[in-house]
């Protein structure tokens, strides 16, 4: 194997591929990456057995091979060089890098000890819009679970029938659900519950308006095509618990306040809320908004009023500050709605400028202490 690429071309790839890669594992081959020297490119590829990638890269290949090398090695080495024309030259046993003024040689593994990826079929891949795809995820995989005891939450729902797809993920305190439209998928596949790990992988990969990903839809498996790189994942058995239940339709009592004010004063107060459970309370009276909170571990208050617009009785409510501010983080606007009922139930929180059925986020209030 002998090929020759630019050094940030290389580093730029490996950054990303670097997040599949298990720090630690039963199986050393997993701490490896595979690079296969092909006709004008290389692919390299990671896997932890959940999830695969594949970066296919242009460059001037002498030799075709392959061979797997200890992945976080080859990252420190490369990002560390400076910006120059790299030189991989491989044997048996050993991937010798070489620079202008220097050269570093790794021992590698032969290839053929790296686990099988799955095949990709372009035959039954349906192209979607990237930006909507890209949307749904950053607005919904924030409140996925990462309880193992509950292993269908550790997932993010996607239904693809009728005119509309809809993505949910839920931890049990908190609920992130949106839908966009679906011209492409639509009654074509039953529910599938995918690991947020690859979706979050997938905005990184997007950069120019109008993009497409191609989407493969497997019997355990879902498989993302983005041109120079391919995403796989398991997908998680269900099912998948129901959520709409869960959603409340009657809360009587609304506020509406600024979406920035309250996140500053949320991240305020919070620097003395409990370290375990991070409550602040949230009292509603008139047309203000008090957040407070007490902590007595290290003999500490905090405590603001906002202007807000609200209608209802007064009442006040505990939540768990950064669940409020990831919320809020995804709201498009200056303002944010709560849709409230007592102490104890859910809130719906939504944006003004965006219909509540294309998307809400439900959050649980905490025991107020006492």
């Amino acid at each position: 194997m002998k090929f020759s690429l630019a050094k940030s071309k290389l580093a730029n790839y490996l950054q990303y591929i670097l997040q599949v890669v298990p720090s630690k594992s039963t199986l050393p081959i997993l701490t490896n990456v595979l690079i296969e020297a092909l006709e004008n490119k290389i692919k390299i590829s990671a896997t932890d057995l959940d999830i695969s990638i594949t970066a296919s890269i242009d460059c001037k290949v002498s030799k075709k091979g392959s061979a797997c090398i200890p992945a976080k090695i080859l990252f420190d080495i490369i990002k560390e060089l400076p910006e120059s024309e790299i030189n991989f030259e491989a044997t048996a046993q050993r991937v010798e890098i070489k620079i202008p003024n220097g050269s570093y040689k790794i021992a590698s593994v032969p290839s053929d000890e790296f686990p099988k990826l799955p095949a990709v079929n372009t035959k039954k891949e349906i192209q979607i819009n990237a930006e909507h795809l890209v949307t749904m995820i950053r607005r919904t995989t924030f409140a996925s679970s990462d309880d193992e005891t509950r292993p269908a939450l550790n997932g993010v729902l996607w239904q693809t029938k009728g005119d509309r797809m809809q993505m949910v993920a839920t931890d049990g305190h908190r609920l992130a659900k949106m839908t966009a439209e679906n011209t492409k998928l639509k009654g074509l596949y039953d529910d599938v519950i995918v690991p947020p790990k690859v979706l979050n992988l997938i905005p990184k990969f997007i950069g120019q308006e109008g993009q497409s990903i191609g989407i493969i839809f497997g019997e355990n498996n879902i498989i993302f095509n983005l041109s120079d790189i391919i995403l796989t994942s398991r997908l998680i058995e269900g099912p998948y618990p129901n959520f709409e239940q869960v959603i409340p339709t009657d809360n009587d009592k609304k506020l509406v306040v600024s979406k920035e004010d309250l996140a500053r004063a949320v991240r305020r107060v919070s620097i003395l809320s409990n370290a375990l459970t991070h409550q602040v309370k949230f009292a509603l009276k008139g047309n203000a908004l008090t957040l407070s909170t007490t902590n007595a571990d290290v003999g500490g208050e905090g405590k603001e009023v906002l202007e807000c617009d609200y209608s209802g009785d007064e009442i006040e409510l505990g939540y768990n500050a950064n669940y409020i501010n990831d919320i809020l983080g995804k709201l498009d606007s200056e303002e944010a709605v709560f849709e409230l009922s007592t102490s104890v139930a859910a809130g719906v929180v939504y944006s003004p400028d965006i219909p509540k059925d294309d998307y809400l986020c439900l959050v649980m209030p905490l025991r107020l202490a006492d």
